[in-house]
């Protein structure tokens, strides 16, 4: 199979206009239908773009999520009320989203000993870029790769200003790593393509024959900086024709995999079959999947994974029909502060995603994510390795 990846544009990364930073990121919310990109010199932007879904996945709301930062730290650096406006509130216009059981989201206002009380006084740039970096982080409180991103970011700036480096100088250093993080992530993203395919060569093998493979929401190039987790693996394998073909699920009530894998894989000369959510069994008793390959947003420590809606149910139906289930994801989507599946935050969506207009008094429930316990995964792929879902955390940590 010959692969196109050059067809896939890059879905995140920065530039300068007359030396003033920029984000660029494609608009998703625009796929499959137009090819456009959001170009912003306003971190409150960026935000925005990470809330309504413009840019999504785990790996790419990291890097969006520095990036936010960054440019908030050029505006503070710049402006002499920028600490002032920040603290009277000039955030993001869109809501956060509400947040069921787990962990809360990290609050970086106090990040380094440095309270954002600390904006009021001269002071400031340290304060009221902890206060930006709580607000980014709450954008999605799911995939953790956000916070661990912005936990980065402010590290990269502390670190300047604890250097005696002026903030300008702060924010110089904190550009330098959002480009950075956007290296790293497509890196990493190549090294999990190729740990994922050795596994499906093997299975392959054991079948005699290429493979037919499912996946649920878009794990691909779209949800990283480039080339993609889940379907990096995908990419990997189908470079060496271990692929037959992808079946891909719809992923509603957003329709990621609608949008966005099927327009991907077509792209990359993947063939591909889109599916509603609801026709996997009927696939899988048929004998018609030989592996399910899906990304992840948050792995708790004992191997839990949250990964979009409906992962759950595809993991069940796997186990239940034999069929070996995987997950892709870099090490950064690993938190071991987080024990299980049930102490992980779930994102609850607006419910006009679900339906717009729903009948007078029926309630809407949108919940962004699901956790598949460790017991279903067969193996968690990373750019470490392959690893069983219960050892994973303890062997990233030794």
């Amino acid at each position: 199979m010959t692969l196109h990846l050059d067809n896939l544009p890059r879905t995140i990364y920065v530039e300068r206009e007359e030396g003033k930073p920029r984000v660029v990121m494609i608009d998703q919310r625009a796929l499959p239908g137009e090819l456009t990109w959001i170009r912003t010199a306003d971190w409150r932007v960026v935000v925005d773009a990470v809330k309504t879904l413009a840019v999504r996945g785990a790996p790419a709301i990291g890097v969006a999520g520095a990036a936010a930062v960054m440019l908030a730290a050029f505006e503070l650096s710049g402006s002499r009320d920028g600490a002032a406006a920040i603290a009277g509130g000039g955030g993001a216009a869109a809501s956060s989203p509400r947040v069921g059981p787990g962990r809360p989201a990290e609050d970086f206002r106090s990040f380094g000993g440095t309270s954002f009380l600390a904006a009021a006084d001269g002071g400031g740039f340290r304060g009221a870029l902890g206060a930006v970096a709580s607000e980014v982080a709450e954008a999605r409180p799911t995939a953790v790769n956000l916070s661990w991103a912005v936990r980065r970011a402010l590290q990269t700036a502390f670190g300047a200003l604890d250097r005696g480096q002026a903030a300008q100088e702060a924010s110089e250093a904190l550009y330098g790593l959002v480009e950075g993080l956007i290296v790293e992530d497509e890196a990493a993203s190549r090294r999990i393509g190729a740990a994922g395919a050795a596994l499906l060569r093997e299975r392959a093998r054991a079948l005699g024959r290429p493979l037919r493979i499912l996946t649920h929401c878009n794990a691909g190039s779209l949800a990283t900086a480039f080339y993609g987790t889940a379907l990096g693996v995908v990419y990997a394998a189908a470079a060496e024709g271990l692929v037959e073909r992808v079946w891909a699920d719809e992923t509603r009530p957003v329709g990621q995999g609608a949008r966005l894998t099927v327009w991907e894989l077509a792209r990359a000369g993947v063939p591909a079959t889109l599916l509603c959510d609801n026709m996997a069994a009927s696939l899988m008793a048929a004998g018609r999947i030989d592996a399910v390959v899906v990304g992840a947003d948050r792995i708790a420590a004992s191997g839990d994974v949250a990964n979009k809606i409906g992962t759950l149910g595809v993991a069940v139906l796997a186990h239940h029909f034999g069929v070996p289930f995987f997950v892709a994801a870099p090490v950064s989507t690993v938190d071991a502060a987080t024990a299980d599946g049930a102490a992980i935050p779930i994102e609850e969506r607006d419910g006009s995603e679900v339906c717009p207009h729903p009948p007078e008094g029926v309630a809407l429930y949108n919940p962004a994510f699901d956790v598949t316990p460790a017991s279903l995964i067969a193996a968690i792929v990373t750019e470490e390795g392959v690893f069983a879902p219960s050892a994973l955390a303890s062997a990233l940590v030794m």
